[in-house]
């Protein structure tokens, strides 16, 4: 029967050694999120990126122009909007696309640039006769604002009507789609971004502690550094988990 006794010192030694080194790559990668936070806070990088690709994104500048003055009330306080974390600068250009929604003939730059996928749909449609949702609404839209809705022309605009609304709710899901497929890939750009600066700064940590211990006297030494680095760099983030399960086991043994 095996002895219990020195089971339990040899699983408390290698929790003891795997404890030791997790802090280690926890307090690594505890130092490389607070630089990355301190570098985002001090240059504004988060304001740059969001303006980088929502000028991708929106590439035409009249549309851009109606955009923010809908947003944040003019080109000149852009940085409010962009400034934002994504969840929240999302939800002022989503207003902002149902207000181009709501007064097309108000802001017909914004309004063509928000329901542009609904032309291209009809573009692919060659054997549809009936006209673009992003037209039927609009037309709609300028008619009742110009001429009103009176007692003689009520009947007919009803039946109109009915056609414009619906139009205008297919519009309104087109348009969210859209904006969703913005969010996602501007968060996962941003994730990998943060997740690549992570890696990289602390490996860097890594490397330059295990140098002040050990002197690099050949290649050998340096390939084994620099894995140890590029796999103590991926594991750094998560190393505050490994750190909290392995003192919980130390605990209830």
């Amino acid at each position: 029967m095996p002895d219990t006794t020195t089971a339990a010192y040899v699983i408390d030694r290698i929790v003891a050694n795997t404890l030791t080194y997790s802090l280690l790559l926890a307090a690594i990668g505890t130092l490389s999120m607070a630089f990355i936070e301190l570098v985002k806070g001090v240059t504004g990088l988060r304001r740059y990126f969001h303006r980088r690709e929502f000028n991708r994104w929106m590439q035409d500048p009249a549309s851009r122009k109606e955009t923010m003055i809908l947003t944040t009330g003019g080109v000149r306080y852009e940085n409010v909007l962009f400034e934002q974390p994504i969840e929240r600068m999302l939800g002022q250009i989503q207003a902002a696309a149902n207000l181009s929604l709501e007064f097309p003939d108000r802001y017909p730059n914004a309004y063509a640039f928000f329901a542009k996928e609904d032309l291209e749909v009809k573009k692919m449609q060659t054997t549809a006769r009936h006209k673009p949702d992003s037209e039927l609404w609009a037309d709609f839209a300028e008619h009742t604002a110009r001429v009103g809705v009176t007692a003689k022309a009520g009947a007919r605009l009803e039946e109109e009507s009915r056609a414009a609304q619906q139009a205008r709710v297919r519009l309104g899901n087109l348009i969210a789609r859209r904006l969703d497929a913005f969010q996602n890939r501007t968060q996962y750009l941003w994730a990998r971004g943060n997740q690549l600066a992570a890696v990289t700064i602390a490996a860097l940590l890594t490397a330059y502690v295990l140098t002040r211990n050990k002197d690099i006297t050949g290649p050998e030494d340096f390939i084994a550094l620099l894995c140890l680095s590029l796999l103590a760099g991926m594991v750094a983030p998560i190393a505050k988990d490994v750190v909290s399960a392995i003192s919980g086991i130390r605990t209830r043994a």
